[in-house]
């Protein structure tokens, strides 16, 4: 009897020691869990210096008066959480550079849905405009898929922030089909999340609630310069980082050899980055939308309102209700989709409605407002 006491006193020992190691080491984990959950993250984040530059950009940000939790999330959000920052203390400790950080697309993802705290009615418009389709809507598209094959330059505009190449988003790659994400997971996932044209890092003033536009003028609304557009900017994947929009050049436009005036707006130069023309620049083709006809050198936010792109009720802003010929500019089939569309709104030619020549002006109707 005496020696089996002896031998459990023995492994009491043993044991004692590691449960005290376990315990203290889970004190440890949790006081710097605690620390990094409730301390300010302005304090806590930078103290690795791999965030130096990001904490130096976002202390002269649009976004400085917002923390980084609010964007970020949390140490202990979630099990999620948890397992991304175990990877960052990994990283830290066995990778030698730390200065090409950068946000994965899951996490892209995870920061966009925060946006809605702040830009509820934006993030609405978003969600419900033609931006805010998802993997499915785009690369499973059926009509698309059997009239032009994907290939990697899909990705430029459509999951841009996705790390694998258009085979590991879609499969087959031919026209025939039958089409499947090769992540099932990916399908309700958005392809132009709301970093595709922001940068929430922009330089900038905090940002203060927009002034009622409602009573400005055709002209100031069609091309001058939004009130605040710090933000704007197009992420190029080869690159990984965005482009402010008054770092995009004026895109050069043609039309059967003659020179197609585009507006001036900033706002176009980033809708012309994806509603791109073809290498030779011809207007109306691949996926471009450059004005031509009556409405040349307007720019697209004349017409789409943004994050949602919608249109309707726009011709109203310019236009009166009906026409000289009596026609319900609200009720034209305006759209660029159809061939049908008598009134192709990009294309819109005075000819297309006077087949036997333009009438001149009347000296009573005021001339056109000088389009920018």
């Amino acid at each position: 009897m005496s020696n089996k006491n002896s031998v459990s006193t023995e492994r009491a020992w043993y044991i004692l020691p590691l449960l005290m190691t376990a315990v203290f080491l889970g004190c440890c984990f949790l006081g710097g869990l605690g620390y990094f959950e409730f301390s300010p993250p302005e304090k806590t984040c930078i103290s690795c210096h791999e965030m130096a530059v990001s904490n130096m950009r976002w202390t002269n940000s649009v976004h400085r008066n917002v923390s980084c939790k609010d964007c970020h999330g949390g140490s202990a959000d979630s099990w999620h959480a948890l397992r991304e920052n175990s990877k960052r203390v990994f990283y830290h400790l066995t990778e030698k550079r730390h200065d090409n950080i950068r946000l994965t697309e899951e996490q892209t993802l995870r920061t966009m849905k925060n946006c809605q705290s702040c830009h509820a009615r934006e993030f609405a418009h978003w969600q419900n405009g033609g931006h805010g389709i998802s993997y499915a809507g785009i690369f499973l598209d059926e009509k698309h898929n059997h009239t032009e094959q994907m290939a990697e330059d899909c990705l430029r505009c459509h999951a841009m922030f996705n790390e694998g190449q258009i085979a590991d988003v879609v499969t087959p790659l031919n026209i025939t089909g039958p089409w499947q994400l090769m992540n099932p997971v990916m399908a309700g996932q958005p392809t132009i999340p709301c970093q595709a044209c922001h940068t929430l890092h922009a330089p900038g003033a905090p940002f203060q609630r927009m002034p009622d536009t409602s009573d400005m003028t055709a002209v100031s609304i069609t091309n001058a310069p939004s009130v605040r557009r710090d933000t704007l900017a197009f992420y190029v994947r080869q690159e990984k980082c965005s482009f402010p929009i008054d770092d995009l050049s004026i895109p050069r436009i043609v039309e059967r050899g003659r020179i197609v005036k585009v507006s001036s707006d900033p706002r176009q130069r980033l809708c012309t980055q994806c509603h791109a023309p073809n290498a030779l620049g011809e207007a109306g083709s691949c996926d471009d939308c450059t004005p031509t006809g009556v409405h040349e050198g307007i720019s697209c936010a004349a017409c789409h309102k943004p994050h949602s792109n919608d249109t309707r009720g726009s011709c109203v802003t310019c236009h009166p209700r009906f026409t000289a010929c009596s026609q319900d500019v609200m009720a034209m089939d305006t759209t660029y989709r159809s061939r049908k569309s008598k009134h192709n709104i990009h294309r819109l030619k005075c000819i297309d409605c006077h087949t036997k020549g333009v009438p001149e002006r009347p000296a009573s109707v005021p001339p056109l407002p000088p389009w920018k």
